[in-house]
């Protein structure tokens, strides 16, 4: 009997899935394989995946099955991908599905799956890949992927028949985080409910994106664009037809803008051939990046004795979550005032960050250690944000005590990290 085997990563949905659309439209017979491989593993000493994203793809994964049951398709979750495969193929004649991702170790997984018959799509981003100079900067891609069409997002699935295989059951549990914390429920039924209720704040998202508190200052739809759980197209298209409904704006064309930025470290990762992994980056020069034990001990304690820089180290240990605006003060003190290796510093929000994708993960890391696309070397002033988004009640939340300032000179020791990480042997000049 002939099998069709779809294979599912970050894709943990039914609708616009190119993989499960063409499974169930050319064959009669399909099961979905998900492996809790790709989770597995360390980086620079971190877990690849700890609590809360690990849950958040449990709850995920949990809808997933009821949704493909609806198509009359299960869902086996499996450990080892090449064991489960092997077994497959002994029984039937199987062929695979997946949809192609970024990234070293996600590329090491799809050698697995080519071993096999297969038929493979790129389905990660809004527009469809095509080719421009990936060391440039977005505003070069953004002028030639504004004039790119965007296809509509995939009809409904074909029922069909399926098998049943071994899997693991998985269980979602309940992580305790203080009550002000921001708290996500994986799956896509939750990904479609919270895109519909966020068209009631499409008109304002630009003026409050940059708050650090909150949870509707800004779409909260990243965890769910990570997983799969909804697409960047079914976004865009929803956005749209808002925008019929009540008007265009430049809040709701940011939300736009922000998925072509989306794009653009996907595009530029996929490219690039992942050299946003490596210490050179996409520019090609040696830098001394610190890698301290003590420093870099002190960081994960919170103790840089920056408050606004310890406070979003402890919301994201706490919770998996942290703001956008936080993000890029964080990882701009620890690479560009204290001097972190920044795959270090990419590697702990790898772990912790519950919307984790390799491309932005990397792509924005990158551009904050001035090896990926930024053509500018910029040091936050993160005392003066702080002061303009709120920091002092964002302290109160995350350390308990009013916000103070730092007892050293924060500015000079960035311009010290920029003449003796950045400025080594000649190799760049401003």
């Amino acid at each position: 009997m002939e099998v069709a085997i779809v294979i599912f990563r970050n894709n943990l949905r039914v609708k616009d899935n190119y993989a499960l659309y063409n499974a169930t439209k050319y064959n009669s017979v399909v099961l979905g394989l998900y492996s809790t491989q790709i989770n597995k593993g360390k980086n620079y000493n971190f877990k690849a995946c700890e609590i809360y994203r690990e849950n958040f793809i449990s709850e995920t994964l949990i809808d997933l099955q009821k949704n493909l049951l609806v198509y009359g398709i299960n869902l086996s979750i499996v450990d080892d991908i090449e064991e489960a495969l092997r077994k497959l193929n002994k029984a039937y004649k199987i062929k695979i599905y997946f949809d192609e991702e970024v990234g070293v170790y996600e590329k090491e997984f799809e050698n697995i799956l080519k071993k096999y018959e297969y038929k493979s799509f790129f389905n990660q981003t809004m527009i469809e890949p095509f080719v421009f100079d990936y060391t440039k900067s977005f505003s070069h891609f953004r002028k030639k992927a504004e004039k790119q069409r965007i296809l509509e997002p995939l009809d409904d699935l074909n029922r069909v028949n399926t098998i049943n295989f071994e899997t693991k059951k998985i269980e979602a549990i309940n992580i305790k985080m203080p009550k002000y914390a921001i708290k996500f429920k994986g799956g896509e039924k939750n990904a479609l409910k919270r895109l519909e209720y966020y068209m009631h704040f499409i008109h304002s998202y630009k003026t409050t994106r940059n708050e650090m508190c909150g949870f509707d200052n800004s779409t909260k739809l990243s965890a769910y664009l990570s997983v799969g759980a909804i697409s960047a197209r079914t976004i865009y298209y929803r956005l749209k037809k808002e925008e019929e409904k009540s008007f265009k704006s430049e809040s709701s064309y940011w939300i736009y803008f922000e998925l072509l930025w989306r794009d653009f470290f996907y595009l530029v990762m996929y490219l690039s051939k992942n050299r946003l992994f490596l210490k050179k980056g996409l520019q090609e020069k040696e830098y001394k990046f610190k890698t301290n034990k003590e420093l870099i001990d002190n960081f994960l304690r919170a103790n840089t004795q920056v408050d606004i820089i310890d406070a979003s180290i402890v919301e994201l240990k706490t919770t998996g979550w942290l703001s956008n605006r936080n993000r890029q003060l964080l990882a701009n003190y620890l690479i560009k005032t204290l001097g972190i290796d920044f795959r270090i510093v990419a590697a702990f929000f790898e772990s912790y960050l519950i919307d984790y994708n390799p491309a932005s993960n990397y792509g924005n890391i990158a551009y904050q250690a001035f090896v990926g696309n930024d053509k500018s070397y910029r040091i936050f002033d993160v005392i003066k944000q702080s002061k303009q988004y709120n920091g002092n009640f964002y302290v109160r939340q995350w350390l308990n005590k009013e916000e103070q300032e730092p007892n050293f000179d924060y500015k000079n020791s960035a311009l010290k990290i920029k003449e003796s990480v950045y400025f080594v042997k000649n190799n760049y000049h401003n």
